[in-house]
């Protein structure tokens, strides 16, 4: 797993959908379905937007806990990269 983003495709976005992810979860006290995560980033689909998730997890930056749909969480080594790029 790399955990840089430097190589990822669309670095800025992923950033933004764990910003996103971050703060919906800070504010609402519950995870973001796909589709409210999709709308936030601009996404034109919910299969794109798994798509992005997908790729996450298998990169370290997001994890899955549980058998709900709103089960995206940022790794605390992702929210180390979210600091160094703020």
């Amino acid at each position: 797993m790399n955990m840089t983003m430097s190589r990822a495709r669309n670095p800025e976005k992923r950033i933004q959908i764990m910003e996103y992810i971050i703060n919906f979860a800070t504010e609402q006290g519950r995870q973001p379905s796909v589709r409210e995560i999709g709308m936030a980033a601009g996404l034109q689909s919910t299969s794109t937007t798994a798509g992005y998730l997908r790729r996450m997890v298998n990169e370290g930056l997001l994890a899955q806990g549980g058998q709900a749909r709103r089960n995206y969480f940022v790794t605390h080594n992702a929210a180390e990269i979210l600091r160094s790029a703020g």
